[in-house]
Parts: structure tokens; sequence; C-alpha cells
């Protein structure tokens, strides 16, 4: 077995998941040489785990269900560099004109979280880019390839898709496709979906990985930047005149509503977790005293 792919999945009866393995289906690679694993087990960062502990391909290839394979090489191409390179990602997301107006801005943008382009660690690269500049990027999800044999040597009992691609012992090399991750829709559920994963995933001790690190004082400063960005909104509508006159597309105006929005989602995130860990501190003694 050459590839094994690895998808998380909460229902094998997901449409989108239909289309992804259609899109597999359709793919140059020798089927015999390869292996589809779709995990419902668990969270999805388990499901990973899980998947990596099964796959028997010398590559393994994470997918998320609601993406999307637009280019029949795009197998080939990422094992050939993943075994000669270790790992391997694609540059953008793809960007269709007749998709829905938040799956085109996240791709235009390249990723679902306007703080991770400040902080500069993106999925993606932007489409203001015309070559790849931030060498930053995150990686572990959304079509990252990477040899079985470093990814199984990370931490798999505390899998999460960042962390472990970070502790592998490889730079992932970034390859010039793009993939397509149908993430957006109503903008009111997308950010309902990201307070979840932030409740499960954004202050969990056992993550070695921080979208800001404040250990490190660029992350600070550009977060500042962030906040002070959206609050004064100038330069959200200049990034949003920028895009508009490099791709002449409305969703480029989405950058400031989604730039608040995602401000007052952590704002308020950062407060219910801090009055959980203050109500768990305080009912602690109580418990103690029954004992």
């Amino acid at each position: 077995m050459k590839l094994s792919l690895i998808i998380p999945a909460k229902s094998k009866d997901d449409p989108k998941l239909a289309e992804l393995l259609k899109s597999i289906e359709m793919q140059d690679f020798e089927k015999s040489e390869l292996e589809t694993l779709i995990i419902t087990e668990g969270t999805s960062e388990s499901a990973k785990a899980i998947g990596i502990r099964k796959a028997k391909g010398e590559v393994v290839g994470f997918l998320a269900s609601d993406n999307e394979l637009t280019t029949p090489i795009f197998l080939s191409t990422m094992y050939h560099f993943s075994l000669e390179s270790g790992s391997a990602y694609p540059e953008r997301y793809s960007y269709f004109e007749n998709d829905n107006a938040l799956n085109r801005y996240f791709a235009l943008i390249g990723g679902n979280d306007p703080l991770s382009y400040y902080i500069g660690k993106n999925d993606k690269a932007s489409y203001l880019e015309v070559v790849l500049r931030n060498k930053n990027l995150t990686h572990g999800d959304n079509g990252f390839f990477i040899r079985k044999e470093l990814i199984e040597a990370t931490n798999l009992n505390n899998y999460f898709h960042i962390d472990n691609a970070y502790e592998a012992d490889v730079i992932p090399r970034p390859i010039s496709l793009d993939i397509w991750h149908k993430t957006g829709g109503n903008i009111f559920s997308f950010f309902k979906k990201r307070y979840r994963y932030g409740l499960e995933h954004a202050f969990n001790k056992n993550r070695r990985w921080h979208l800001v690190d404040f250990s490190k004082p660029q992350d600070i400063w550009r977060l500042i930047w962030f906040i002070s960005c959206t609050l004064m909104i100038i330069e959200p509508l200049i990034l949003s005149f920028r895009g508009y006159l490099k791709i002449k597309d409305k969703a480029w105006f989405l950058h400031l509503p989604v730039c608040f929005l995602t401000l007052v989602t952590y704002f308020v995130l950062v407060l219910h977790i801090g009055l959980r860990n203050l109500t768990q501190s305080l009912s602690a003694p109580m418990k103690d005293q029954i004992a």
C-alpha cells in the first residue's frame, strides 16, 4: 500500500463526504495502492490518531469530510512530493466564482480565521500573494500529507493536527495545488461551530501549539494589532479594497464583519473559559470539605 487517506467524519451519510469520495474516485492514482479510511469514532482529532494507527500506506494524507479534490493529479502529486520531502501540503484553497460568499472569502484570505491571518499562522496562502511568502502556515489538515513513519513517531495519545504536524521532524513542502474547503455557509452557524471547537480545543491543557503563544512577544503584538485593526475598521477595509482590485469579488468585503465576529467570539470564549475555571476552583475546596 502506497497511500492511506484519513478522513474523520461525523456520519458516513454526509453529502459533502460523498462529494469528496467521488473526487477521490476520479483521481489518477492507482486504486490498488490506495486505501481510504473514514473514521467516525471519537472527536475529529482522536479519529486522526486512530486512522494513523490503522493506516498501511507509506504516506498518509489527511482530508476533512468537507474537502473536495478539484484536479485528478492531486493525490499522485502530493504522494510524490511527500515521499521526496517527507511532508507536503497544497498552497491554497480552491476559489470558485459560483461558490457561496463565505467559502469564497475564506479561500481568498487563505483560512477560516482572520486572527490566524494577522498572527501569521494561516492555513493556506492568501490570494493577495503572488507567491507564497508566509512560511509559518499551520499544517495537519485539509490536504496535509506526510510519510507515515514521521507522524507515527509523534504523540498520538494527545493528538491535535497542528501540534503533531509540528512535532514531526520535517519541514512541509508547499505545492502549487489547491483544495476545496467547503467550510462556509451561514455565517452565524459557522461561528457557533467555531465557538464549540474553541471550547473543546483552544484551551486544552494537552495542546503544545497555540494560535497566540503568549511566550512570544511577536504573537502578543500581532494580537494587539488584530484587535486594533478590527475596532478601528480602517485596515480591514483597506485590505478588502486591495483584494477587490486584485480579484473583483464582493466576498472580500466580508473581511470586516468576519474580523468583528471573530473578535467577539474569542472574547466571549475567554470569559466562558475563565468563569468555568473559576467555578471549578471554588467548588474544589467545598468538595474536599464534604469528603
